[in-house]
C-alpha cells in the first residue's frame, strides 16, 4: 500500500519536460505524427516533450552510444511515458524499419554526417522512404552540402526557420520524401537556405548579418562567394532601421 501511495505521489509531482530554445524550435517543427524518431536523442527530452504534449502518439530513440541511449530510458521512465517509447543503443537509423507516417529528427549533428545517416537508411530501404516522410534537420554545420544532397536525392525542403540561443544562430529545416529530385538550388539557396530566403522568417535579417560576416572569411578561398555577399547586401539594403529597432 505504501509502494502505491509513493508511485502515484511520484507521478503526480513529476515535472513536465522542458526545452532549451534550439529545441523549441525543433519540436515546433513536428507536426502531429503516429510515430516520432529522435536520432541521436542524447537525453530523450525532446522525445519526451513531444509524448507529453500529445504531438506524437509513439516515440523512438537512439543513440550510437550506450550510456545516452540508458540516459534516455530512465528519462522516458522517469517522465511517464516509457510505455509509448522504444529506445535503441544504435548508430543512426540502423534496424529501425520506418513505417508511413513517420517523423524523424536529426539535430546537433554536422550537415555531412547527416548526409551519411540519410544515405546509410536510404539503402537499408532499397533506395526509397515510405511517401511523404517527413524529417526534421537541424545541422550544426555544413548547410550547402546538406541542402545540395537533399535536393539531389529525393528530398524537398518545405520549411525553414531560424532561431537564436545563447548567442548562436541554428536553422531548422522541415524536409519531405518524394522520391524524386528537386529543382536545383542556386549557390545562394544552398547557403542560406531557399525557404529562408523566400518566407524570410523571425531573425531572418540579423542571421543574414551573421553570415555575411561568416562570408567574408572564406571569400578569398571562394571567390564565387561574392555574388552570394552582393545578394546579402540586396536584401539588407533599406532593412538597416528595421534591424537597429529589433535589437
Amino acid at each position: 500500500m505504501t509502494d502505491t501511495s509513493e508511485q502515484l505521489h511520484s507521478v503526480v509531482t513529476v515535472k513536465p519536460t522542458q526545452l532549451s530554445v534550439r529545441l523549441m524550435e525543433i519540436v515546433s517543427a513536428v507536426p502531429p505524427c503516429e510515430r516520432v524518431l529522435d536520432i541521436g536523442s542524447d537525453h530523450g527530452h525532446v522525445p519526451a516533450w513531444l509524448l507529453e504534449n500529445h504531438i506524437a502518439k509513439r516515440a523512438v530513440a537512439t543513440d550510437i552510444h550506450a550510456d545516452p541511449a540508458e540516459t534516455t530510458r530512465r528519462y522516458l521512465r522517469r517522465q511517464g511515458v516509457m510505455q509509448q517509447a522504444d529506445v535503441f543503443h544504435t548508430d543512426g537509423l540502423h534496424g529501425i524499419r520506418m513505417q508511413k507516417g513517420d517523423v524523424v529528427i536529426l539535430s546537433g549533428l554536422g550537415g555531412l554526417e547527416m548526409i551519411r545517416v540519410l544515405s546509410e537508411s536510404l539503402a537499408d530501404h532499397a533506395g526509397a522512404f515510405p511517401a511523404g516522410t517527413l524529417f526534421v534537420l537541424q545541422p550544426q554545420r555544413s548547410f550547402e552540402e546538406l541542402r545540395a544532397f537533399l535536393s539531389g536525392c529525393g528530398f524537398f525542403i518545405e520549411k525553414e526557420s531560424v532561431c537564436l540561443d545563447r548567442d548562436k544562430f541554428y536553422c531548422i529545416l522541415l524536409v519531405k520524401w518524394i522520391g524524386d529530385k528537386s529543382p536545383a538550388l542556386s549557390l545562394t539557396e544552398l547557403i542560406l537556405g531557399p525557404r529562408l530566403l523566400e518566407m524570410r522568417p523571425p531573425n531572418f535579417l540579423k542571421y543574414l548579418l551573421h553570415q555575411k560576416n561568416v562570408l567574408k572569411k572564406h571569400m578569398r578561398a571562394r571567390p564565387e562567394l561574392a555574388l552570394v555577399l552582393s545578394e546579402i547586401e540586396n536584401i539588407l539594403q533599406g532593412q538597416s532601421i528595421e534591424i537597429e529597432v529589433s535589437k
